[in-house]
């Protein structure tokens, strides 16, 4: 009798390891099912509070460049998204909202898709972003150019400094610096594209028409990267000092090559053999004018191209009609002022 009440026990036990590992498996399901349930409970409270973000404002604008993560074109999104802020408008450099690193072209169209009222992108001359400029005008999607212009009907408005100004203040440059070099190289980055540069070239043979320079007339040669990445400039600047095949002449269009060229000058001691004249104003290219190294800089403050084209914008959605070109005020930098920018720089 007394196995079988042992049996017994044995069966008893094995019924309560049984509910007990039955009870832990529910515990666990119900906690997977509670994590997920809270989930979306806050995915749907954070949807929601996007949405009322977004209904504050009026307009949805999107911003592209070549170069998102330089300190100007951050300079000119955060300007034009301060100023939308007071009219409605909601600026985004859509490049911060994704992982992967896309085409200009390809942004554009992400933004097309996107349903946005308006394009802030920087022109160029390729026929991709001219067909994406296109599209976007074709779904009633303003499109304005900042900084650099495209040959387009399609776009709105251009928002920059005006080219043959520009072209001015570096002939005033060489005017004032040149001794008896008389070859220049106009040298461009790959956010440079060939239109602007031979535009600007154009422009300076005509401002420095009938000047009193020594060897005149001068020669000009343009130097173009056209390879795409972060180094591509840098490679390419560093192979024209080893190749020894640089002008006594060198005009930067643009803040990437200005500081590169700068460094490979000290790198490659050639402080004071050439004459650089540099794009925009980053503290290396400032630091680089009190030292005598760069000349001087032709500077478009980006907060100025970031109000005027916000300011455009809401001009347009409000009225229906904007200027096709809006000025902002190109400025040279040189021996002469760049302590005060230098303080300004400090300040910030």
């Amino acid at each position: 009798m007394g196995i079988f009440r042992g049996k017994r026990k044995l069966k008893s036990n094995s019924a309560l390891a049984i509910a007990a590992g039955c009870a832990v498996v529910f515990m666990f399901i119900a906690t997977i099912i509670s994590v997920f349930l809270y989930k979306k409970r806050m995915d749907e409270a954070e949807n929601l509070l996007a949405e009322a973000k977004y209904s504050q404002y009026q307009s949805y604008v999107v911003m592209i460049s070549s170069d998102d993560e330089s300190d100007f074109w951050q300079q000119v999104y955060m300007a034009a998204k301060e100023y939308g802020d007071e009219y409605g408008v909601y600026v985004d450099m859509l490049s911060e909202s994704i992982d992967n690193n896309y085409r200009k072209n390809e942004l554009i169209e992400m933004a097309i898709e996107s349903d946005c009222d308006a394009i802030f992108v920087e022109g160029d001359d390729t026929v991709e972003t001219a067909e994406m400029v296109a599209k976007a005008n074709a779904q009633g999607i303003a499109v304005f150019t900042l900084s650099s212009d495209m040959a387009v009907e399609s776009r709105v408005s251009y928002i920059g400094p005006n080219s043959y100004t520009v072209a001015s203040l570096y002939g005033k440059a060489l005017l004032d610096n040149l001794v008896r070099q008389n070859k220049v190289m106009v040298f461009g980055g790959n956010s440079i594209n060939k239109t602007y540069a031979d535009t600007f070239i154009s422009n300076i043979q005509n401002v420095l028409e009938g000047a009193d320079i020594v060897n005149a007339p001068l020669e000009y040669e343009e130097k173009i990267v056209e390879k795409e990445g972060a180094f591509a400039t840098e490679e390419y600047i560093q192979n024209l000092f080893k190749e020894n095949t640089l002008a006594p002449v060198v005009i930067c269009l643009d803040e990437d090559s200005t500081d590169t060229f700068y460094q490979a000058m000290i790198d490659y001691n050639k402080v004071g053999t050439i004459l650089l004249l540099g794009s925009n104003c980053s503290e290396t290219i400032l630091t680089g004018i009190k030292q005598g190294v760069i000349a001087s800089t032709v500077y478009v403050d980006p907060t100025d191209i970031g109000k005027a084209a916000a300011g455009a914008y809401v001009e347009y959605r409000d009225s229906g009609y904007v200027s096709e070109y809006i000025s902002v005020e190109a400025k040279i930098i040189n021996k002469d002022n760049v302590d005060a920018e230098l303080q300004g720089v400090a300040n910030d």
